[in-house]
């Protein structure tokens, strides 16, 4: 008789996490039960590929560059002249929908507004409806116009069915912001993220307790996970919040959000979410209440010498903001706290560097 592993149990394979972290994740495998479509859930969604096609179009070193692999597998194929005739979302976003329309009908494609209303409302993602619904194999169409059928179902219901959240909406909107953080303009892509966060709110079912399983959840996956752009989220909500104060506001509440969202999260993340959140705190100048967040922070999760970086942190000059003083003895007396709970080098390491900095700081104030 086997023995029976809770979930919450330290994992048998001697990883340090809980089980249901670990190798529980391993034994469900990648795909999700909560949907008997996720059976066909695809390694990487058409919707990413498709991306990527439309970035080799406009950058000519990136065109280059799959150019190059193309012809390492097939030779005889120009790559660049094959994207060309493909179909792409610039160019059925500058038809309109009747044009659109009467191109799938002239494919065969019986396609009716009303019903396709319906549909939506019974539809998380347009790829998987136009795959159950307006399958371009079913009327006979291939390339180049095997890709407008599916393209053609993603913008009609942005413009049909704006109202009914699909996961395309939530990658378009992840991906704005993605470009707009990396132009330099960080304000607007986290604005842009926000709508992001607010739709996977709405999408996601309450009975989705992690991170991780969301992800699952999905017919197809996204460009980036929600368990990676949650992270680069909550990271450039701080960044925001250096020119916008309102943004370490914005930092706290969705810190709150995701924790009652996904409680069952990876415990690396919820840390940091804590910890965000008492940062934010400190950066809006409330001491009093990032001193409490911090304790309680290290008595909950007393081995990640992180929350003790984070809390010696406070008390060093310039880390935080210059209107709070210097506490050397007391940020000492924490980093040590955290000296005392490592087990390995790195974190050793990494408590080191922060005593080191210390040193520093204090020769310089004599």
């Amino acid at each position: 008789m086997s023995l029976k592993i809770s979930r919450n149990d330290p994992c048998p394979c001697g990883s340090g996490k809980k089980y249901k972290h670990c190798c529980l994740k391993k034994k469900k495998g990648t795909i999700s039960n909560e949907s008997s479509q996720n059976a066909k859930r695809p390694f990487i969604s058409r919707l990413t590929i498709a991306r990527f096609a439309e970035d080799a179009r406009e950058d000519p070193e990136l065109m280059k560059k799959y150019s190059d692999r193309s012809h390492e597998s097939r030779p005889e194929l120009d790559f660049g002249e094959s994207l060309k005739r493909l179909w792409d979302r610039k160019k059925l976003r500058k038809m309109s929908t009747e044009e659109i329309i009467d191109k799938l009908r002239s494919m065969n494609v019986d396609f009716d507004k009303t019903r396709f209303k319906e549909q939506t409302r019974s539809y998380i993602s347009a790829s998987r409806l136009a795959d159950d619904c307006y399958s371009a194999r079913d009327f006979g169409v291939e390339k180049p116009d095997e890709d407008f059928v599916w393209l053609a179902i993603i913008e009609l219901w942005k413009r049909l069915s704006p109202e009914q959240i699909n996961i395309e909406m939530v990658d378009d909107s992840m991906q704005d912001g993605y470009k707009l953080i990396e132009n330099g303009n960080c304000t607007e892509g986290v604005k842009e993220w926000v709508t992001a966060w607010d739709m996977i709110r709405a999408i996601v079912p309450t009975h989705i307790k992690s991170v991780w399983d969301a992800d699952q959840f999905l017919p197809e996956p996204l460009t980036q996970s929600i368990y990676n752009w949650s992270q680069d989220f909550e990271m450039q909500l701080h960044n925001a919040g250096i020119d916008d104060e309102s943004y370490f506001t914005k930092r706290i509440e969705y810190c709150h959000e995701f924790r009652d969202i996904f409680p069952d999260t990876d415990e690396s993340i919820l840390h940091s979410t804590y910890r965000a959140e008492a940062e934010s705190y400190l950066a809006l100048g409330d001491v009093e209440t990032a001193e409490k967040l911090f304790k309680e922070l290290v008595e909950e999760f007393p081995d990640n010498i992180w929350g003790y970086v984070g809390w010696g942190d406070m008390y060093c000059f310039g880390r935080y903001s210059e209107k709070i003083p210097p506490d050397y003895d007391r940020a000492e007396e924490i980093y040590r706290m955290g000296l005392a709970r490592c087990d390995t080098d790195t974190d050793i390491d990494v408590i080191y560097r922060r005593l080191e900095d210390l040193e520093e700081k204090r020769a310089g104030v004599q």
